[in-house]
């Protein structure tokens, strides 16, 4: 399994898909090397980074593949359905002998002509998608695809009593008289972020930002100032937030010509996990998942969003049966068992 720029901490989506991937696998039994290029050796998630040019050419790479002898390859790009993706997945398959290649595909991207007809010439064995929008557009460059959803950690991420819920608000400064609404993603002016200033008069909004990924100091002064409470550093226990909140938000704009989050973002299924609510745009995969699905609410405009919270009941939001489909051991082995099928 290959992925770019891989390093602690574990709380990015691409990060967090890539190493939890590698996870299944070994736990169902496979033998497998987790390798990156632009990050650090990783002891404990069995990581070793290895210099490579951007195209991954590398005489050490090369020898780390060709020595190990692999019978697939996984590569999750952190930029998918690229021309410079495709060739990396190329450059892979080389190293490993002509081994299959899957490209895990978390975003969609459009493309002209001329590059639809060089990324045949570079087509991946398998190309995994995450969404109908991104599944047409690999089909668009005539690659095999699979439909493969990510999964969650339903053991870490689940519901809590209304006790532990006051413990873990009571831990970590949220008041216990308001509803508290949580977004965990990156610090950054795309991410739609200033959602959460917009409903500070009705509740206590949250943001979890992410640690791998630079964070927009005034942005970050901007929302404060404006009543969003703001963890800006690395949050081992997640989940602790998760469970102390009433609701989740993600408040991304849908963009398909400049995706600013993977397709099926984790943090809402981690957040359905937990049995919350989930207030969302209509990003990505979502409204294909749950457009009518009891507990999550999908809004336009910030008018929508703040009817939405305005209307949130204390209690669990019946959505944890929503993430339970959603293991890491079943989408990891569709996947290897679609790639080494060849069909």
């Amino acid at each position: 399994i290959f992925g770019e720029r891989l390093a602690p901490p574990p709380d990015e989506g691409i990060k967090k898909l890539t190493l939890s991937l590698a996870a299944a696998l070994r736990d169902s039994g496979h033998d497998v090397r987790l390798l990156t290029t632009g990050g650090a050796n990783w002891p404990e998630m069995g990581l070793t980074n290895i210099f490579a040019d951007r195209l991954l050419r590398s005489a050490e790479l090369a020898a780390a593949l060709r020595s190990f002898r692999p019978a697939a390859v996984i590569y999750v790009p952190t930029a998918s359905l690229t021309l410079a993706s495709a060739a990396r997945g190329r450059m892979l398959k080389r190293y490993a002998g002509g081994a299959p290649v899957a490209l895990v595909a978390t975003q969609g991207r459009r493309h002209n002509g001329a590059v639809r007809l060089a990324a045949r010439l570079l087509a991946p064995d398998l190309c995994a998608v995450q969404s109908a929008v991104t599944l047409a557009q690999a089909r668009a460059l005539g690659w095999r695809t699979v439909h493969l959803p990510p999964g969650v950690d339903l053991a870490t991420f689940r519901p809590v009593s209304p006790t532990e819920k006051a413990r873990l608000r009571a831990k970590h400064g949220l008041p216990v008289d308001r509803p508290v609404v949580l977004h965990a993603g990156h610090l950054n002016r795309s991410r739609g972020v200033h959602d959460l200033a917009a409903i500070a008069d009705l509740a206590c909004p949250v943001l979890a930002a992410s640690t791998s990924t630079p964070q927009d100091v005034t942005l970050s002064e901007e929302l404060a100032a404006a009543g969003v409470r703001l963890f800006t550093g690395y949050m081992p226990h997640i989940e602790e937030l998760y469970q102390a909140a009433d609701a989740y938000l993600f408040p991304v704009p849908r963009d398909p010509l400049g995706p600013s989050s993977i397709d099926l973002p984790l943090s809402v299924l981690e957040a359905a996990a937990c049995d919350l609510p989930v207030i969302t745009t209509r990003f990505g995969a979502l409204p294909e998942l749950w457009a009518d699905a009891a507990g999550v609410t999908f809004y336009e405009d910030r008018a929508a969003l703040r009817r939405a919270v305005a209307q949130l009941r204390a209690g669990p939001g019946g959505t944890r049966r929503l993430a339970e489909s959603f293991g890491w051991d079943a989408a990891a082995n569709a996947l290897l068992k679609g790639l080494l099928s060849g069909s």
